[in-house]
């Protein structure tokens, strides 16, 4: 009897055995969805195996048959190819799950900015119910964002809410002009925000003249003419950000501009430049921390973010002034994943080394306000990156790097590592630019950034306007292990970030 049984259960093993088997043999990998007519193929014989397909594609391909030296290890490597991709859609579900798992926007380095968090939101949280209930979900480059999920929107809960814009009942103007800006793009895409923010903490009207640097920054990658008659684009621009747009010094007569005692001393030590009056409101807006409480700045800012995106360059149009033609934002993401971009699940680094020693040095202070590793973020080391990809499962899918080209160092280490180097992608050079690069960090699935770069801090702030997590800026080590010092919000924190918050 109990030969009968254990030739009973050897039998029904073999069974299941060649079920698996027959199953993997006739796996078709390119067959993602159900097809009724698949029964009927292999019934009749008119569906090929894998290993039909293999055979075939080695002849076709290396001119290799059965029984030629080669192809039994051509055959196994192939093999190994197509059970990687039929393991790729599960892997990408489970990191999927794994990521809106672990979010820690909120996390702050230590109890007392977690109490202002908390009794931020008891005194927040009712003050708009209702108000976003019905903003339309928003898609970047055809992959998705949060934009318009109830979840996502509690960045935006803490708005408040205003009938009209920032000056309507004065004439008091702060006027942004002139070509001269202090930093490059990142400062001067933080003093554009800062200056909206700023009108609207002080009341007053912002004013931008059609040439001058916000314009010059903004529209190569947001909002672009579509038309040589400006006034629609005008009025849209106008409409979208609360702001008045002036085509020359005539307009300004009726307004009263803001001034500031302490301009000059921002100049001290630059020159002529320093005596440019719009270099120093450039400047002044960099240097101006909003006193707002930090949810409803976080929340005005997001709402700023969440209309760029919305009007982001599909590369028609053209920029003001000069008319140059504009790029398409999504030029990096077509160029690496073309029709795969709405599904691929990738990771990103920014590699940045902030001008050699004075890098060096704004690492260093930010590691005393936020507790992060004063170098990590510098030498992006694969040991670094590991640390944060490995535990949410991202080392099996692409990791891009957007440099500013000052460390090869830095790409040298990562091609060289054995895990990180295969998975490794470069953007092709024509689809390299600035917000083409943007574009890519800011709709990744993992964003590993520089705390001490204005870059980076703006990609951190975009994906927190979009709905996402896992922007990685603030890293220590703890016992051994790296952990996150702080959380995505805290590029909005003045206690940290200072005047780049």
């Amino acid at each position: 009897m109990m030969h009968r049984r254990a030739a009973q259960k050897a039998a029904a093993a073999v069974a299941v055995v060649f079920v698996v088997i027959n199953a993997f043999v006739s796996f078709n990998s390119y067959d993602v969805d159900y097809d009724p007519t698949e029964i009927s193929r292999r019934l009749d014989g008119t569906q090929r195996t894998i290993r039909a397909r293999i055979i075939d594609s080695l002849r076709e391909r290396r001119g290799v048959e059965p029984g030629d030296p080669d192809f039994q290890r051509l055959f196994l490597a192939r093999l190994e190819d197509l059970q990687a991709q039929s393991e790729l859609p599960t892997a990408r579900r489970t990191a999927q799950r794994t990521l809106d798992n672990t979010k820690q926007i909120w996390m702050r380095s230590d109890k007392e900015r977690e109490n202002e968090l908390v009794e931020a939101h008891k005194s927040n949280v009712m003050n708009n119910e209702g108000v976003w209930h019905n903003v339309e979900p928003l898609s970047v480059c055809g992959r998705p964002t949060n934009v318009g999920s109830r979840a996502d929107l509690a960045l935006l809960e803490h708005a408040r809410v205003d009938k009209t814009c920032p000056g309507a009942n004065s004439n008091k103007l702060l006027l942004l002009q002139g070509q001269q800006t202090y930093g490059q793009t990142g400062n001067n895409l933080i003093e554009t925000q800062h200056a909206l923010q700023y009108a609207r903490d002080h009341d007053v009207t912002l004013g931008i003249m059609d040439d001058s640097w916000p314009l010059r920054v903004l529209l190569p990658m947001f909002m672009a003419i579509q038309d040589k008659d400006k006034t629609e684009w005008q009025n849209k621009f106008e409409k979208e950000f609360c702001v008045k747009i002036f085509n020359n010094e005539s307009e300004l007569t009726e307004w009263d501009i803001v001034q500031w005692d302490n301009l000059a001393t921002l100049g001290e030590g630059r020159g002529l430049k320093g005596m440019d009056e719009g270099y120093l409101t450039s400047k002044k807006m960099f240097v101006y921390v909003s006193q707002a409480p930090l949810l409803e700045y976080i929340a005005h800012q997001s709402k700023i973010l969440q209309k760029l995106y919305r009007n982001y360059n599909t590369g028609t149009g053209t920029t003001s002034r000069t008319w140059e033609s504009v790029r398409n934002m999504c030029s990096g993401i077509d160029a690496i994943f073309g029709e795969d971009s709405n599904k691929v699940v990738y990771s990103v680094l920014h590699s940045r080394s902030l001008e050699g020693q004075s890098g060096v040095k704004l690492m260093q202070r930010m590691s005393q306000s936020s507790g992060c590793h004063p170098t990590a973020a510098l030498d992006m080391e694969p040991e670094y990156i590991k640390a944060i990809l490995r535990p949410l499962g991202m080392l099996k899918f692409p990791i891009l790097v957007i440099t500013d080209g000052q460390n090869f160092d830095v790409i040298r280490r990562l091609v060289n590592d054995e895990e990180i180097g295969p998975q490794l992608r470069l953007v092709p050079g024509n689809a390299t630019w600035l917000g083409g690069d943007v574009t890519l960090a800011v709709m990744s699935n993992v964003f590993i950034g520089n705390p001490a770069s204005t870059l980076s801090g703006f990609i951190t702030k975009s994906r927190l306007a979009l709905g996402f997590g896992h922007s990685y800026n603030f890293r220590a080590k703890n016992d051994g292990e790296w952990v996150n010092t702080c959380g995505d919000t805290c590029v909005y924190d003045r206690k940290i970030m200072g005047s780049m918050s």
